[in-house]
């Protein structure tokens, strides 16, 4: 079972109006409602790939509430720990007639430490040989190495972590030895404190970590990913596509490698199909994640080189 961890998921809202006039009512004219969050989105790839995830966070009030309901609705299992709090709000409103975007964000809710340790418990609970994606950035107020102590507590259970976070939680998390990390080009940069985009640069750079983490994937954007292992290392590539956003397209990428490797894929295998999914992500605008007909006919022209 692939279990994925958002601890600061959002409900998003985007409400369209046709001109925003202050100090007066304004009439929506749309609206959507959808949950966010880098691990939510894994797991939303991974139900359209055919596969089945428990998604695992952080959840209260009533947008909580309504954040767990709709990924039920979309038939993902849910174990998110509660709060006290309200999980945060993302508003989004589109003037159609001037094409402006207004972004309102609540800010981040507040954790206790009763309810770190009840989220905790949950995590002491997850089964053996199972795969666990960590994703995101920790909430504002938590220690940067909780994510290594994750990992810590879940390599005892021996289960494969894959770690997709940036910063100061990234370097922590990558000396807890997981099993997979996902930077793309610019948190890999920030990880080893240099500027490269050469894959030769990005395989010299990611020696010292070849010991302790089994596999490392950098993402490249349209260039596509550089895969590395002890056991071989990949340069993939996707098609050339119109690329309508790029919202997702790492999290799809995770998704589809982190399938692959439950169902015994083998690394390049796992990497053509991350490949494809993220692509496949950049076709839908907004915040809209790929579908299986655009993986299936992009997938056979995902290029696969041995470096």
């Amino acid at each position: 079972m692939v279990y994925t961890i958002t601890l600061d998921p959002l409900l998003d809202r985007i409400v369209e109006v046709e001109e925003l006039i202050y100090d007066d009512v304004n009439t929506i004219v749309a609206e959507r409602k959808y949950p966010g969050g880098k691990g939510i989105d894994v797991s939303r790839v991974i139900k359209e790939l055919g596969g089945q995830s428990i998604a695992m966070g952080f959840a209260g009030g009533y947008n909580g509430l309504e954040l767990v309901g709709r990924l039920v609705n979309e038939g993902i299992i849910c174990d998110f720990t509660k709060i006290h709090s309200e999980t945060r709000a993302h508003i989004t409103i589109n003037q159609r007639k001037k094409k402006l975007q207004t972004l309102l964000s609540t800010l981040c809710p507040p954790i206790s430490q009763i309810e770190v340790d009840e989220f905790y418990r949950k995590i002491q609970e997850i089964p053996e040989k199972s795969y666990v994606v960590i994703s995101g950035n920790p909430p504002q107020g938590m220690n940067d190495n909780f994510y290594a102590q994750l990992i810590s507590t879940l390599k005892e259970q021996d289960t494969k972590v894959f770690l997709d976070t940036d910063g100061e939680a990234l370097k922590q998390g990558a000396h807890a030895s997981p099993f997979l990390i996902k930077p793309n080009i610019h948190e890999f940069n920030r990880l080893v404190d240099v500027n490269v985009s050469e894959v030769g640069k990005i395989l010299e750079y990611a020696k010292p970590y070849q010991d302790r983490i089994e596999y490392i994937v950098v993402s490249l954007g349209a260039r596509g990913v550089v895969g590395i292992s002890k056991n071989g290392s990949y340069y993939v590539s996707p098609p050339k596509v119109n690329v309508r956003s790029s919202i997702g397209a790492g999290d799809s990428l995770v998704a589809g490698v982190v399938f692959a490797f439950s169902e015994g894929a083998s690394f390049d295998h796992a990497l053509k199909l991350g490949v494809a999914c993220g692509t496949a992500a950049a076709l839908n605008a907004g915040n809209d994640l790929c579908t299986m007909n655009d993986i299936e006919m992009i997938k056979k022209d995902v290029l696969i080189k041995k470096i």
